[in-house]
């Protein structure tokens, strides 16, 4: 049971999602459960510069020559470990969805989590190679296409006509 605690902090006002959370004097956690869903901001200084919003589960970006919007998990992971810089990773994730919507024209459909995470489990796989990086999903320590590597250590993979075989 998380106890009841007097804080009137506000996100987006007296702190932001980037930034420590106050705590209690005590030293209590706590949960503050809203009414409406809440952009996530970056620090005052960055909202300038930043076109990148995330709300309700959705990542955004708003520049006119590297707009996307892909699932929020999806790009956390790709930043979290990211040796790319901001605008980098931006146009990576560009060319990512741009891939993926040529692919779904073309016919193509990414199998679902629940069906790679079955397939991992059974074939002990480390790597998941072949998807576009904004649907790999991040339980792989690994994952890539082609030479590209989205996170992790590259792994030994098929040659030309192994990938050709499968």
């Amino acid at each position: 049971m998380v106890p009841d605690v007097d804080i009137a902090a506000q996100v987006g006002k007296d702190f932001f999602l980037d930034e420590k959370i106050p705590r209690h004097e005590l030293g209590q956690g706590y949960v503050r459960v809203v009414e409406q869903s809440i952009m996530w901001r970056e620090t005052e200084k960055q909202q300038e510069t930043s076109k990148v919003f995330t709300y309700q589960g959705l990542t955004t970006c708003t520049e006119l020559d590297k707009s996307w919007t892909i699932m929020s998990s999806i790009y956390n992971h790709l930043r979290q470990g990211r040796d790319k810089s901001t605008s980098e990773l931006k146009t990576f994730i560009r060319a990512e969805a741009e891939l993926q919507e040529r692919l779904e024209t073309m016919g193509y459909r990414s199998p679902t989590w629940r069906l790679l995470r079955a397939l991992q489990s059974l074939l002990s796989a480390v790597q998941l190679q072949g998807e576009s990086a904004v649907t790999a999903p991040p339980f792989f320590p690994s994952a890539g296409t082609g030479t590209t590597k989205f996170w992790g250590k590259k792994q030994e993979s098929l040659d030309e006509g192994g990938r050709e075989a499968c």
